[in-house]
């Protein structure tokens, strides 16, 4: 049989540590990909966030995504969103409202 033509083998040293290097790729894309899973938060920019209503009236303190607190960014306005990060305000609007009077309506992450 010619050595072109024999088939190759694999031995358990190069099956080892081709596995060894496979497993630390895959580490390094799941860690790497940790901090902006773990944030789970757009930007007021991917949702086009304003800080006035809509020409609709629709606006965050009618959200269901909207959660006022005592102070912040906005002062007495200002609230935290399930969908955007930072601080916005019970007049602002983005494209992720959803009304909270809406019985179909879900939180975002639920």
């Amino acid at each position: 049989m010619n050595d072109e033509t024999a088939p190759q083998t694999i031995t358990r040293r190069k099956a080892l540590v081709g596995a060894t290097q496979a497993l630390a790729a895959i580490a390094v894309v799941v860690i790497g990909a940790q901090p902006a899973m773990a944030k789970g938060k757009a930007s007021k920019d991917d949702f086009l966030f304003q800080d006035t209503p809509d020409d609709s009236g629709k606006k965050c303190s009618t959200c269901i995504n909207f959660a006022p607190k005592a102070t912040g960014a906005y002062g007495a306005d200002s609230g935290d969103c399930a969908l955007l990060e930072g601080d916005v305000c019970s007049h602002c609007y983005c494209q992720g409202w959803t009304d909270k009077n809406d019985p179909k309506a879900k939180k975002a992450g639920t």
